[in-house]
């Protein structure tokens, strides 16, 4: 299956070093496969495996730090492994490059602080909660959520500084959190109650907190995008649907109503968002519709990734999809057999992805 997938995307190996691979000719495609390596062995993998945390690549695009379900973080550098740390618990989420440390949440409650060249543990901090999102960092400070509804502000020494909770809501709640986001001398974050809070990074007091699920079950917030140069945040409720809410104040500008809405990108005057069976995408300005693309029903978008005017997302399980983000036409879709259940991480010409299956993938991104 890998085999004829690979060949359907013009495979070009790319050599020993994560670097772009050679283009071939647009064929209107947008992306093609150019190298799979197995990070999980496979004889060890569970039934119906489950890949949720997007890799990363430093700045100099030379070692690629990813975390699996089994509880190990790896660093590849020139196509090998250099090395390997096993954590307690799966790792739910992409890890956080900060100057010389990576930072690893796992679902053991621990906070992991490794030296990104040598793999060495730095310090460990346990929250005693799972930590499901990646972690952020700004000045200092290392900022994680958990599955409890907890936001946990611990500084790069390992010291805990401060816990922003909510009580989850009675009824129906959705797997999935909204990882902190920085911006404008704040954290915004998000909870399973349809609340929106703004917190000062340095108490985590709230500035202002915005319910914008309403009542009833399935109020979960789980993504923001909060762009600097903007005056707005963008949230997802999946029950009603893509708001965009006054940085400021937390004020609603506009919604848009979307079923089961659980992702959101902002990229230029468009904010491109999933829901239940849908991705599309909205103007910036006025939330109104622009293009719709309709996925298998009942299926749910991954965080869709822009890149050079292509909109990279997968349906949760299923093949990986490359989109014109000015249009919303289809631009070509992968599935190694097993999907996909993360985001891609992108950088220009090239883009990272492990499927279901614990395998990494290199994609070559089409102009």
């Amino acid at each position: 299956m890998i085999l004829l997938a690979l060949v359907a995307f013009s495979f070009t190996p790319m050599g020993h070093e994560l670097r772009p691979p050679e283009r071939p000719p647009n064929l209107g495609r947008a992306f093609f496969v150019g190298d799979m390596q197995h990070l999980v062995p496979q004889e060890k993998l569970p039934f119906a495996p489950s890949e949720t945390a997007t890799p990363v690549l430093d700045e100099a695009q030379t070692r690629l730090y990813a975390g699996t379900r089994d509880g190990i973080v790896r660093c590849r550098f020139r196509g090998a492994t250099a090395w390997t740390f096993h954590a307690g618990g799966a790792i739910l989420a992409a890890p956080a490059i900060d100057g010389e440390t990576v930072y690893a949440g796992a679902g053991d409650g621990k906070l992991y602080a490794l030296n990104r060249f040598t793999g060495a543990l730095r310090w460990q901090l346990d929250i005693h909660e799972e930590l499901t999102t990646q972690p952020a960092v700004s000045d200092g400070r290392v900022f994680v959520m958990s599955s409890e509804q907890s936001v946990t502000a611990v500084a790069t020494d390992g010291k805990p500084l401060w816990k922003f909770h909510r009580d989850p809501p009675g009824g129906f709640t959705i797997r999935g959190d909204a990882a902190p986001r920085l911006a404008h001398d704040t954290v915004y974050a998000a909870f399973a109650d349809g609340t929106v809070a703004a917190l000062s990074p340095e108490s985590g007091s709230a500035k202002w907190t915005r319910q914008v699920s309403g009542t009833g079950d399935y109020l979960d917030v789980d993504w923001i995008d909060a762009p600097e140069n903007d005056k707005r945040i963008y949230v997802t409720s999946a029950k009603a649907g893509v708001v965009a809410l006054d940085a400021a104040t937390g004020e609603a500008a506009w919604t848009y109503a979307l079923a089961g809405a659980n992702h959101v990108a902002v990229e230029g005057p468009r904010v491109v968002a999933g829901g239940r069976g849908e991705v599309l995408a909205l103007d910036r300005a006025a939330g109104t519709l622009l293009w719709r693309l309709e996925l298998s029903k009942g299926r749910y978008p991954t965080q869709p990734v822009i890149m050079s005017g292509i909109v990279l997302v997968a349906q949760d399980r299923g093949p990986l999809l490359g989109i014109d983000l000015e249009t919303g036409e289809a631009r070509g879709a992968f599935d190694p057999g097993s999907g996909f259940s993360q985001p891609v991480y992108a950088r220009p010409g090239v883009a990272f992805v492990i499927s279901n299956a614990g395998s990494l993938f290199s994609l070559g991104l089409l102009p």
